[in-house]
């Protein structure tokens, strides 16, 4: 038999969405959205992934480096996801790209 060991952050849906919402604030103007999922990974590490919608204007080039760095790394941060033993894995996509796409996930 086999134990599988969840870190208690990726159980806590009230304390990820809530770090979610404090962590993106800062930038409302550019992050749409943040969506996450709880899982893991191909190696089997516990981990938290991300789906974040910005706006188009966010989402040039010139833009979008510095900006998917300071996200990540505030959302990171908030959650505390290092201190908890979380992966943390990112996608951006610009607003027209998601309602483009017609992804679900991306909704």
């Amino acid at each position: 038999m086999v134990a599988v060991i969840v870190p208690t952050l990726l159980t806590d849906t009230p304390r990820i969405s809530a770090g979610i919402q404090r962590a993106v604030q800062p930038f409302a103007g550019d992050v749409v959205h943040a969506y996450y999922e709880t899982g893991f990974d191909w190696m089997g590490f516990a981990s938290i992934f991300f789906k974040i919608v910005v706006s188009d204007q966010a989402s040039r080039p010139q833009r979008l480096r510095d900006l998917s760095q300071r996200v990540a790394l505030a959302l990171m941060n908030e959650l505390g996801t290092d201190e908890n033993g979380v992966h943390a894995y990112f996608n951006f996509r610009s607003q027209s790209e998601a309602a483009r796409m017609n992804d679900p996930a991306w909704a």
